[in-house]
């Protein structure tokens, strides 16, 4: 029964109005057709009781005459009231299945049938016939159809002379009914099929717009907007479709200004992360730049022996293609780049991200391990898992003092990729956990944090159907454990 409420319910709403108001027609009509048949039933039968009854209580005097006359020898014994009885019977417009007179013990004195004189009737039907003072009418099968029975006391006063006993057929009675219910069947049908005419003609009016105004909304997922719902008339219905169309229209706006919004943040974010970077690139870019000052002022000194001319020449250039790599790798970590994932090795991602980091790590006196297995690869765009790297890293650095430890590891696992970034810092007060993904919260002093590098860490797991979590305790630590489906499209 679940089973069957729940395939229901699953079924449209065009479907279950159709279902339901048919079903009401059917029960409907059921209802009013037994109720029909009943009440045309014993209209009926209480009519052929009342003909037999007044039949019974018609022939009871001129019978109770002619036992009178037989006992006091007026007229012949038997002969006048059995062609009366014959002549009764045989009329046509009472189906008299028989006719009997009984005396007081059951005994036929009279009937249709010359057979049954003398024989004494000992049913139960005669039994309460006889035993009562009144017309009794009691129902009995015959050949397969019902029957009344009537037995008709023949009294005077007192003295009872004998029992009119007779039977009628029901059977017209039961043909008429059928006919009743076969017509009442026909109707049914009829207006059953007019009914469902109509109601799919309503469905269609009514609740089709409904049913594609459901399958619009359904349809109007995420960034998938250009669609509308065929506005027709000037209804309800149809004011509820325009106001539908214009709320789509609205949401498509908000979406793109929202979508803008989300990249200034993205973009600002990168760039105060490169901002935090600028010690680092400052001390990759002034070792070489040094060192080509000192090139130069040897040249300018000694520039007329070839051979240190060639060797100082090398070293510049060494240093110029130190600074150019240094200046690219900046440049290519604050461009805003096409989403694009490709097969990457994670290991090799981490490292790059550290070497950017390199300088601050190691001014902060911190140990960076990096325990990534060389050949663990899955389907990512590089720019958002340096994006990602990068900003757990900076906020690690940010928790630590001297003497701290940060952890990168990552493994594969049941179809998923773990990766883990641990470090030994402060750690996350309690209040703060359920916080640490909102925009522009931080707990650092001002000027020192955007607050949306762990938001824009959340996002970036959160477009590849990723899942991450935080462990924390005061004064220890925390882990960011960030799990991805392995097989990542690309």
């Amino acid at each position: 029964m679940t089973r069957l409420i729940d395939l229901f319910s699953r079924k449209g709403l065009q479907f279950q109005f159709i279902l339901l108001t048919t079903c009401s027609i059917i029960v409907m009509m059921s209802v009013l057709g037994y109720l029909a048949v009943e009440r045309g039933k014993s209209i009926l039968y209480a009519e052929v009781e009342k003909q037999g009854r007044l039949l019974g209580e018609t022939l009871a005097i001129p019978i109770i005459n002619d036992l009178i006359y037989e006992k006091l020898g007026l007229v012949e014994e038997g002969g006048l009231l059995d062609n009366y009885i014959l002549e009764i019977f045989n009329r046509q417009d009472a189906d008299l299945l028989y006719m009997a007179i009984l005396d007081e013990e059951g005994k036929v004195i009279s009937h249709n049938d010359i057979t049954e004189y003398g024989k004494v009737y000992s049913d139960p039907l005669t039994r309460k016939t006889l035993a009562g003072d009144r017309t009794t009418v009691q129902h009995f099968a015959d050949a397969g159809h019902n029957a009344l029975d009537f037995g008709v006391p023949l009294s005077i006063g007192k003295k009872r002379w004998g029992t009119l006993k007779f039977g009628i057929s029901l059977k017209k009675v039961e043909d008429e009914i059928l006919g009743t219910v076969k017509r009442i069947v026909l109707l049914t049908i009829v207006l059953l099929l007019a009914g469902f005419a109509i109601i799919v003609f309503l469905s269609r009016r009514f609740i089709s717009p409904i049913t594609q105004l459901a399958n619009t909304m359904d349809q109007a997922r995420g960034d998938y907007l250009d669609l509308k719902v065929d506005v027709k008339g000037h209804d309800e219905l149809a004011v509820l479709g325009d106001r539908f169309n214009s709320m789509i229209e609205r949401i498509r706006q908000a979406n793109e200004e929202l979508k803008k919004t989300h990249e200034k943040l993205v973009q600002s974010e990168k760039l105060a992360s490169i901002g935090v970077l600028a010690a680092g690139v400052a001390h990759e870019i002034n070792n070489p730049l040094g060192g080509i000052f000192n090139c130069l002022r040897m040249l300018k000194q000694n520039g007329g022996d070839p051979e240190l001319r060639e060797k100082y020449l090398d070293l510049v250039r060494e240093g110029m293609d130190r600074i150019e790599s240094t200046v690219s790798k900046l440049l290519w970590m604050s461009r805003k780049a096409e989403h694009a994932p490709v097969e990457t090795n994670i290991r090799s991602a981490v490292e790059r991200v550290h070497a950017f980091l390199k300088y601050k790590i190691g001014k902060g006196g911190i140990t960076f391990r990096n325990e990534v297995p060389d050949d663990l690869r899955f389907t990512f765009d590089v720019h958002d898992l340096q994006q990602l790297f990068l900003n757990l890293f900076i906020n690690a650095i940010h928790a630590m003092d001297a003497e701290g430890v940060l952890t990168v590891r990552a493994t594969l696992t049941d179809a998923a990729v773990a990766i883990e970034v641990v470090d030994t810092g402060c750690g996350i007060a309690s209040e703060n956990v359920g916080r640490i993904f909102d925009p522009f919260f931080t707990t650092k002093p001002t000027g020192e944090g955007t607050g949306l590098g762990l938001w824009l860490t959340y996002e970036i797991v959160r477009n590849y159907d990723g899942e991450i979590a935080v462990e924390t305790e005061m004064g220890k630590g925390t882990r960011f454990i960030m799990r991805f489906p392995a097989g990542q499209p690309v």
